[in-house]
């Protein structure tokens, strides 16, 4: 219990401080979106549900066709990692001219929702439509972690 006790303390310290921010509904995954612009740094690194992210799309892409065409702008590549189960989504393929690489992740791995890092960022989206949850933590040593994670896993993942 006092393990737990203290990272609620740590979490609620990131939150004074403003190195974390929460959004919901559909800010929560409209604004980690732009964030990752805002901040430019590349790659950008996302572990994604394809399919709900495919679903968000639906209702939000003016917005997503914006900060892909801003990201390309500024040169800011992505490297994506999907579900084994989203391999038929079009929209998630690798394409050059987006600066999008895409990998598939090893078979088994699920995740209801989509983890960012970029640069000294992480970003966490849930991804139930009208209900959803985003957190934004900006901090060095959290993303270094989550950078590592990322980067294992695509090492262990396969072209797609």
């Amino acid at each position: 219990m006092d393990n737990t006790k203290k990272q609620l303390d740590t979490f609620r310290q990131l939150v004074d401080k403003g190195a974390t921010e929460v959004y919901y509904g559909i800010d929560a995954y409209t604004i980690p979106l732009q964030k990752r612009i805002e901040v430019a740094q590349s790659p950008i690194k996302q572990i994604i549900n394809g399919e709900m992210v495919a679903d968000y799309h639906k209702v939000t892409d003016d917005l997503v066709n914006r900060v892909i065409a801003s990201r390309v702008d500024k040169g800011l590549s992505i490297k994506n990692l999907i579900r084994q189960a989203d391999s038929n989504l079009e929209i998630e393929k690798s394409n050059p001219d987006t600066l999008k690489e895409t990998r598939l992740l090893p078979e088994g791995f699920e995740l209801e929702g989509i983890f960012t890092v970029f640069g000294d960022y992480v970003s966490f989206i849930s991804m139930e439509m009208d209900q959803s949850v985003g957190i934004i933590v900006n901090n060095k040593i959290i993303a270094g972690m989550f950078h590592n994670i990322f980067d294992t896993v695509w090492e262990a993942s396969k072209p797609f």
